[in-house]
């Protein structure tokens, strides 16, 4: 059978200050006029039920990820202990798969991403589990990209090895890391490289196969919080057995290891929305003549180029800027460039370290 986990566990500091640790960036409406997380939902109906279903999550975003995707049937969900990473993340929902259907294939997708049409979509998705069924084979999903850029991860294809629902399938030689422009320039005239969506497809028992490997000290960990699972004591072996973990990603702990991985082409529109200027991007259709996209109470004078967002009860005012985040709430306002928003993270770190734990 088919199992889906939606992994949803950060905290978006980078969507800063609407983003909190209890209200992360995957519950807010950034991208739709749903949460994130209720659009990873809503994609999924048609191809995998929501009983087999999954969210992991940390202890702190349950709540508020079980009030996003209401109305309708409540999703599984499992609580991290600490954050540890998506290696660890996703051996605990594999554990979990293998635990109720030994044979099951899972589907891994993030939490937090911008995907449309959502009919193509299940398509592609539909291949790739086909794919991973029929074989060992680890799959991912790479988006064709329309222009070179630098803040995404590329799969480098390989060779042509199937077509499926109208995607063609291909080996992997690869992974590289986010590139300088020249390079990113380099990888779009090729055509042989795709951006790394995040997405994977694969037997529970290949990818536990795999982290037995290659990361054997979170395997054996994996191993006995399985043997817990349904028992009285689930809850403190997980966090005992979670707490000493590293914290690695699938990528650096099992994507760029293992011998048998394909990419599946995603023909669909996609978008991580990995910072405040890509909100700008996605919004670009509610943009005025001068680029500019505001909402809420609002006044703009000599202005390109900039997103604004606050609410009707909080007037801003922007005079003579180009290229500028501003966003409002109750008690915190974000100013920056739009070059900058991938640096919101650091304005975030600063102030746990000044313990201005009110404002996080």
């Amino acid at each position: 059978m088919i199992h889906a986990t939606i992994m949803a566990g950060g905290t978006g500091k980078r969507f800063w200050p609407q983003s909190r640790t209890k209200r992360p960036k995957q519950v807010l409406s950034i991208g739709g006029p749903r949460p994130m997380i209720a659009e990873t939902l809503l994609r999924l109906e048609g191809l995998v039920p929501v009983e087999r279903t999954t969210i992991i999550t940390n202890a702190e975003q349950v709540a508020p990820i079980m009030d996003a995707v209401r109305p309708g049937a409540p999703p599984n969900i499992i609580a991290e202990p600490f954050g540890r990473d998506t290696a660890a993340c996703i051996g605990l929902a594999a554990v979990h798969v293998r635990h109720v259907d030994p044979d099951g294939v899972m589907l891994v997708l993030p939490a937090d991403q911008v995907i449309g049409p959502p009919e193509r979509y299940r398509e592609v998705m539909a291949a790739g589990i086909q794919i991973a069924s029929q074989s060992d084979a680890l799959v991912t999903f790479g988006i064709k990209p329309p222009y070179p850029a630098t803040g995404y991860g590329y799969v480098h294809r390989g060779e042509p090895v199937a077509e499926v629902n109208g995607a063609p399938v291909f080996d992997v030689h690869g992974f590289r890391e986010k590139p300088s422009r020249e390079v990113a320039e380099e990888y779009l005239e090729s055509g042989d490289y795709y951006w790394n969506s995040g997405i994977f497809c694969w037997k529970a028992s290949t990818i536990l196969h795999c982290l037995e490997r290659f990361t054997p000290e979170l395997y054996a960990a994996l191993l006995r919080i399985e043997g817990a699972i349904g028992t009285p004591t689930e809850d403190t072996v997980l966090r005992e057995q979670y707490e000493p973990l590293e914290r690695i990603s699938i990528d650096y702990a099992v994507m760029e290891k293992a011998e048998t991985i394909r990419v599946v082409e995603a023909d669909f529109h996609w978008s991580d929305v990995g910072s405040w200027a890509s909100v700008a991007r996605l919004r670009a259709d509610e943009a005025d003549g001068q680029g500019n996209v505001a909402t809420g109470l609002s006044e703009l004078i000599d202005v390109e180029d900039t997103l604004v967002l606050t609410d009707d009860d909080h007037l801003v005012g922007v005079i003579g800027l180009r290229d500028v985040i501003v966003v409002h709430t109750d008690d915190a306002t974000l100013v920056c460039s739009r070059d900058s928003a991938e640096h919101v993270k650091q304005l975030v770190d600063a102030l746990e370290k000044k313990k201005l734990d009110a404002y996080l």
